[in-house]
């Protein structure tokens, strides 16, 4: 059986790393026995991609098992390489859309878990590396569910506001038919850098959002905002785009185990003025998150079903559409920087036969740019991964950012140092 995919879907090219550091022994055998029983759970592990004469197709439940490769490290080097041996590879059309390779070590090894973002965010991702992990040591049942896609949360035709979005769609269609197909390649020239604060610094910073009253996602929104005017100036973003988990009962049709490409988003501007400090510019973007989650909640079903009034483009225009953007954006990006947040990482059950000393991910597109901050925490420290492309921001931009942001952070959280937690010594690594 064969699924054409959706437009939202053609437009999402790219892969998606997640790099597991594990202090432990993780036996092979388990490892392939947990991969099939979580392939046999989720269909879009079941799939496999396929080019047509009139477009891309998901083939159901034609892969064959999820690769799984395995090399011995005997260096730092060794792992190094084979670590971007793995990110840099693209699927092939005969695998299935999910690879994993375990990477060996002398403590234990580097799991790293690869799939197309088509069908996983980074939530999906999680949701994978739980089962996974898991499974290598416990028969927890793993319920298969049917196949979902973006067609099953799009609204229904002639909805309110149907005639209105059909006239837009034409209008974007004839734009896009205008411009011309580009043969030549992208140049995609990653930027990647992590940056740490200690678990000293997160436990003041968490004290002080309680004492301000607002969440740490806007608290830490309103520092990257600022950070993101004192560091790039007039070439800053006009708006930071803020993707949300769609399950935890959000969209009835994902439960919270399943894996999908995404969710929603809420957007703040950049600058916008919000009140004479930092904290109360979070309280701002606090009260405003929940409204603007539910009217996107509201939204998705209509700009689902909008998305598909709109032709895609070829991969030869999607590079001119891109090139447009590297001229007329200040940062090769239309004028946006993303920023995710992944919450605390708890991978582990309590009886897992290893340990879990490490976490980070990356992303390579390659069709549109890259470009934000995704925040998480492990073992009480908050980490920071800076994805992006050279196209959109330089090396010395980054740099500085890092170097405002982690400022900011720093400055906000010992503000009221002595009243929070006076003994914790506070340190940016």
């Amino acid at each position: 059986m064969m699924r054409k995919l959706t437009t939202i879907e053609q437009l999402i090219d790219g892969n998606i790393t997640y790099r597991l550091t594990l202090d432990g022994s993780l036996s092979i055998e388990r490892l392939r026995a947990a991969l099939d029983r979580v392939q046999r759970k989720h269909p879009a592990l079941r799939m496999l991609l396929r080019e047509e004469s009139d477009g891309l197709y998901y083939a159901l439940d034609a892969a064959g098992p999820v690769p799984l490769r395995v090399a011995i490290c005997t260096s730092e080097q060794v792992l190094a390489g084979e670590i971007a041996r793995e990110e840099a590879a693209a699927f092939a059309p005969d695998e299935p859309l999910l690879r994993v390779a375990w990477l060996r070590t002398g403590r234990g090894g580097v799991l790293l878990i690869t799939t197309v973002h088509r069908i996983c965010d980074g939530m999906s991702i999680l949701t994978l590396a739980r089962e996974l992990l898991a499974a290598t040591h416990r028969e927890t049942p793993l319920l298969p569910y049917a196949p979902i896609s973006p067609l099953d949360i799009a609204g229904p035709p002639g909805g309110p506001g149907e005639g209105k979005r059909r006239m837009i769609a034409a209008v974007i269609n004839g734009l896009v038919s205008l411009i011309p197909a580009s043969r030549r390649p992208l140049r995609h020239d990653s930027l990647w850098r992590e940056w740490h604060v200690d678990a000293g610094l997160t436990a003041v910073l968490k004290h002080r959002c309680r004492a301000e009253q607002v969440s740490m996602h806007a608290a830490l929104l309103a520092i990257l905002d600022q950070a993101l005017q004192a560091a790039l100036g007039k070439q800053a973003p006009t708006r930071i785009d803020n993707p949300f988990d769609a399950r935890r009962g959000r969209l009835a049709q994902l439960k919270d185990d399943m894996l999908f490409f995404g969710g929603g988003s809420f957007k703040i501007e950049v600058g916008r003025e919000r009140g004479g400090d930092l904290w109360e510019r979070a309280r701002d973007i606090y009260r405003e998150m929940s409204g603007k989650i539910e009217q996107e909640l509201q939204d998705i079903p209509g700009k689902y079903r909008f998305c598909e009034m709109l032709r895609p483009p070829s991969e030869g225009k999607l590079r001119s559409i891109v090139r447009l953007g590297d001229a007329l954006s200040r940062n090769g990006n239309w004028n946006q920087f993303s920023f995710s947040n992944l919450g605390p990482i708890e991978l582990l059950d309590a009886d897992a036969p290893f340990r879990l000393e490490d976490f980070t991910l990356s992303v390579r597109s390659f069709g549109i740019r890259p470009l934000g901050l995704i925040a998480f925490a492990l073992h009480g420290r908050l980490r920071f991964v800076f994805m992006g492309e050279e196209q959109c921001m330089s090396t010395a931009q980054v740099d500085a950012l890092e170097r405002v942001f982690i400022g900011l952070l720093r400055e906000q959280a010992t503000q009221r140092r002595r009243e929070v937690e006076p003994e914790v010594a506070l340190a940016a690594d």
